[in-house]
């Protein structure tokens, strides 16, 4: 690969155990990376036991026309783009999408690793938006191989913590309420973790609850029962209209919304964390009748099987981790069900307060639920 870019820009940051970089000639393109991985509060995961991830991105026409005559043998996926593989080790994406692929194509580039950088490499007239979505696609990929070295397990939840700064993760199927329960918790004085892909992660002292790298994205429903709605469609977003127009004013209102950190705090009112403790798991299912939230204690194997019915495969797709000592997993899903607390709540998100859910929910946990909020023993 080329070597490092002598007039570099460098993004820093923490995503859980993992501390990562971004490098390039662009300053402007560093910027709009770093927008969309920065949370807005610093990281609590001890400054011990961290990997250290080093990403630049550079313009090379050339050496992406030498890749891609050498690129060969099946394709592989990530995220919405097919990439092949060259004998050096380099992954080359130069079209031919899956079928299914929805989201405007990236542009040509390549990904490979050496010398402990990861490269992204870019043709000479490529924009500065363009590299740096594809920036932050690869990176966030990077970052969810890291964490998946670790032993982290990807599941389908949202994460937030309560006043004590320990997270709950709330998990079930699409329409359970998992992102307005988080979200309203955040709003209540925490931090909000993840939208609705958490990783589980072990570390020191414990299970962690590390968001999955992927913007929090929210529909409309949740926005509307809590009150956010107007404020939303009145906001210029960067997912949406690369930030330079209102979501009303958008040719197509997209169904779910996705929110930069920054965003996130200046639209939706909650401050954002790349990871907390995990203190709490909360397995959702709808409500039984008409009547009130109703959250019950369950047993580690009960839990256990809820964390397994809720798994993803990693967000990494075909990278993977390639650091001199790769950790190992040394905990399963069995062991995190005995380790972290369990509860069931069954709940109506569209008839019910997300209040009166959460002020069961948190009964007994440290913090407990803010003054007002109606709650009874799990």
């Amino acid at each position: 690969m080329p070597a490092e870019p002598p007039d570099r820009r460098t993004a820093r940051a923490q995503w859980g155990p993992v501390s990562w970089s971004y490098t390039a000639a662009d300053e402007a393109e560093t910027a709009q990376v770093a927008a969309q991985l920065v949370t807005t509060t610093p990281s609590v995961w001890p400054a011990y036991g961290r990997l250290r991830l080093r990403v630049r991105s550079m313009r090379d026409q050339a050496a992406l026309d030498r890749l891609e005559r050498m690129a060969s043998g099946p394709a592989r996926r990530l995220r919405e783009e097919n990439y092949w593989r060259t004998p050096d080790g380099t992954w080359l994406c130069s079209g031919d999408r899956p079928a299914d692929a929805a989201d405007p194509a990236l542009p040509r580039h390549a990904i490979g690793h050496r010398y402990g950088w990861w490269t992204i490499l870019h043709d000479d007239d490529s924009g500065t938006a363009q590299r740096a979505r594809t920036g932050d696609i690869v990176l966030r990929a990077l970052v969810a191989a890291a964490l998946s070295a670790l032993g982290g397990l990807t599941v389908h939840a949202s994460a937030a913590t309560g006043r004590d700064g320990r997270a709950i993760a709330f998990l079930g199927d699409s329409g359970t309420g998992k992102s307005t329960l988080a979200l309203r918790l955040a709003r209540a004085g925490g931090c909000l973790v993840s939208g609705d892909r958490t990783l589980l992660v072990p570390g020191p002292g414990g299970w962690w609850a590390v968001g999955a790298g992927l913007l929090p994205r929210f529909r409309w429903g949740t926005l509307e029962g809590l009150g956010l709605a107007t404020r939303v469609r009145e906001a210029a977003l960067l997912r949406h209209g690369d930030g330079h127009c209102r979501v009303a004013d958008l040719p197509q209102t997209p169904a779910k919304v996705g929110f930069t950190p920054a965003e996130a705090e200046r639209v939706l009112g909650v401050r954002t964390a790349d990871c907390a403790p995990l203190g709490k798991l909360v397995v959702l299912s709808p409500a039984e009748g008409d009547g009130v939230p109703v959250a019950r204690a369950i047993v580690p194997e009960v839990t256990a099987a809820a964390v397994r019915a809720q798994s993803l495969p990693c967000d990494a797709g075909f990278l993977a981790w390639t650091a001199a000592g790769r950790p190992t997993q040394v905990r399963d899903v069995a062991g995190l069900a005995e380790e972290v607390a369990g509860s069931a709540l069954g709940w109506d998100p569209v008839r019910q307060r997300a209040e009166e859910a959460l002020g069961r929910v948190l009964v007994g946990f440290p913090g407990g639920a803010p003054s007002g909020w109606r709650g009874a023993a799990p």
